[in-house]
C-alpha cells in the first residue's frame, strides 16, 4: 500500500483513493525536467481568463484564437481568478437499484442509511477484509434514466411555460469529471450531450481506455475497492431493514444549483446521514484512507483530496467521516473531517480553478450543441477529454448508442 506521507519529487507519486464502491488510481512519473517546469509554472502570475491552445509538444501556451472543435485545458493558475457565484439546494431524493431502469426507482427513502456512531474521534477495530472473497458487485451504470424518471415524475415543479427550470442535467460525477480535468493526466472521459427543450442533458459513456484499466486492475487494488463497501457496512444502518448492505441499492439526492449564470440539476449518490435531532438529518461522506491520524494525510500537495472536496461541496456536505486504516486493512480510528480543512491546507488547487473551468466548458458546450433533439432528428454531440493532449475534443455523432433519451421521456414533455 502506498504511504500516506508526501514523497520526494524524485519518486513516483502514487495516489490511491478508496471510496464507497469506487477505486481510482493515478500514477505520475515526476522527473527532474518536470520538476523544473513545475517550478516555472508556479511562478506564472495569476490573472484574468485567457484562451489557450496546445502546441505540438503538448505544452500549453497563450493564443488569441481557440480551436473550433477543441477546448484546451489551461494550467490551473490561469483559472485562479474571481470565484463565480455558487449555491446549491437539495430539492428531492429517490432510491434506486439500477440507474438504467426506471422501473427500479422509488420516490422514497427506503435505501437511505444512517451513521451509527457519534461524530467524534473514536478508537475502533474494523477488519475490512472480512467477506471479501464472497463479495460480487457490478459497477453502477452511468446511464441517466433514473434522473430522467425523477424529472418526469416531478414535471410540475421543474417544467414551466414549456421550458425546464435548469440549463444542464447530469449526475454529480459528471460535474466532478469536468472540473478535475485541469489536473487529470491519466484517465480520459466521454460525454454525450443532447439539447432538449433548450436544456442540455449530459450522459457519460465508458471509453476503451477505461475498460482496459478495469481489466488490468490488480488484486490489491480490487481489495481497496472492497474496503469502501465494507467500511460503510460497519458504520451505517438502514432504519427500515436489517438486511446486509447491498451496494446496488442506493439513495440519491437531487440538487438544483447555480454556477455563475448556469442552472444545474443533478443527482448524487449519498452515503448516509447523521441524525442531528428527531426531525433533522445532515448528509455526510464516508472515506477510508491509510494513516494513523489526519496529520498523516497530505492535504497540502495531494490533489486526491480536491476530488473529495468537489464531491462534497457540490451537494453541500460539510462533514466527512474518515476511517483511518493500517496496511493490513484494519480501521483503528474514526475521525470527522470538515471539508474546509482540506481547502484551507491545499497549496496545489483552488475552488476558483474548478468552477472557472466548468464555466469555460459550459460555454464551449453551448456553442457547439445547437440543434434540438427530436424523434426525427436525433442530434448528439460528443465531448472526449484526452489527457495526453490536454484537450476536450468535440464531434457530432449519429450512432444510435448515444441516443440516451428514451421515447417515454421525450413524449412526456410534448
Amino acid at each position: 500500500m502506498a504511504s500516506a506521507k508526501v514523497k520526494t519529487q524524485e519518486e513516483d507519486e502514487v495516489i490511491i483513493e478508496e471510496e464507497i464502491g469506487v477505486f481510482e488510481q493515478t500514477i505520475k512519473q515526476v522527473s527532474a525536467p518536470t520538476t523544473e517546469k513545475r517550478k516555472r509554472d508556479d511562478e506564472l502570475p495569476t490573472g484574468s481568463p485567457s484562451k489557450y491552445a496546445s502546441n505540438s509538444d503538448r505544452n500549453r501556451s497563450g493564443t488569441t484564437t481557440a480551436e473550433l472543435d477543441a477546448l484546451p485545458v489551461p494550467f490551473w493558475k490561469k483559472l485562479n481568478y474571481r470565484q463565480p457565484f455558487f449555491e446549491t439546494n437539495e430539492i428531492g431524493f429517490f432510491s434506486l437499484i439500477n440507474r438504467a431502469d426506471e422501473k427500479e426507482c422509488f420516490d422514497d427513502k427506503r435505501y437511505l442509511r444512517v451513521y451509527k456512531y457519534p461524530v467524534q474521534t473514536l478508537n475502533v477495530n474494523f477488519d475490512l477484509k472480512i467477506g471479501e472473497l464472497d463479495f460480487t458487485s457490478d459497477e453502477q451504470s452511468k446511464n441517466i434514466n433514473a434522473m430522467l424518471w425523477w424529472t418526469l415524475k416531478h414535471k410540475d415543479d421543474i417544467f414551466k411555460n414549456n421550458k425546464f427550470t435548469f440549463d444542464f442535467l447530469s449526475w454529480r460525477g459528471v460535474l466532478r469529471l469536468i472540473m478535475f480535468s485541469i489536473f487529470e493526466k491519466h484517465s480520459d472521459w466521454l460525454l454525450a450531450v443532447i439539447k432538449f427543450k433548450n436544456a442540455y442533458f449530459l450522459c457519460e459513456y465508458v471509453t476503451d481506455s477505461q475498460i482496459k484499466e478495469e481489466q488490468n486492475m490488480t488484486p490489491q487494488h480490487r481489495s481497496f475497492c472492497y474496503y469502501g463497501h465494507k467500511f460503510e457496512e460497519y458504520v451505517t444502518k438502514n432504519n427500515t431493514s436489517i438486511e446486509t448492505l447491498n451496494p446496488s441499492k442506493q439513495f440519491s439526492g437531487v440538487f438544483q444549483s447555480t454556477i455563475g449564470s448556469h442552472r444545474l440539476l443533478y443527482g448524487a449518490e449519498m452515503d448516509c446521514v447523521i441524525e442531528r435531532s428527531s426531525s433533522t438529518t445532515e448528509h455526510i461522506e464516508l472515506k477510508v484512507c491509510a494513516g494513523k491520524t489526519l496529520d498523516d494525510l497530505p492535504f497540502r500537495y495531494n490533489r486526491k483530496f480536491a476530488k473529495w472536496w468537489i464531491q462534497c461541496f457540490l451537494v453541500g456536505i460539510k462533514t466527512m467521516i474518515i476511517g483511518l486504516r493500517d496496511d493490513n486493512g484494519i480501521v483503528n480510528t474514526l475521525t470527522p473531517l470538515n471539508i474546509s480543512q482540506m481547502e484551507q491546507a491545499a497549496e496545489t488547487w483552488t475552488r476558483q480553478s474548478f468552477f472557472n473551468f466548468f464555466l469555460s466548458f459550459a460555454d464551449f458546450l453551448k456553442q457547439h450543441v445547437t440543434n434540438e433533439y427530436s424523434l426525427d432528428q436525433k442530434d448528439v454531440v460528443l465531448f472526449h477529454f484526452e489527457p495526453s493532449s490536454q484537450r476536450i475534443i468535440m464531434k457530432k455523432s449519429s450512432d444510435s448508442k448515444y441516443h440516451f433519451i428514451p421515447d417515454w421521456f421525450f413524449n412526456g414533455f410534448q
